[in-house]
């Protein structure tokens, strides 16, 4: 996939996707680059039912299939 940065430079991205269970529900941006910070606009946890109602854009497109596909939300 093909990705554009703030300052126009198109870059190739190979995105790996990990699913990671927790009891933990606060999310840090310690450690973050600055980088990153500039270009994630936002996180924290979604159930199913929220991804597939919002109107916000969340990436990956697709995000509910891949995850409907690992079994996340059950079978």
């Amino acid at each position: 996939m093909f990705l554009q940065l703030p300052d126009g430079e198109r870059v190739l991205a190979v995105e790996h996707y990990f699913v990671v269970h927790t009891d933990a529900e606060s999310i840090s941006r310690d450690g973050w680059t600055a980088q990153e910070s500039e270009v994630m606009a936002d996180h924290r946890w979604w159930g199913r039912e929220e991804l597939s109602s919002t109107t916000e854009t969340v990436y990956p497109e697709g995000l509910i299939d891949m995850l409907d596909e690992a079994g996340v939300f059950g079978p």
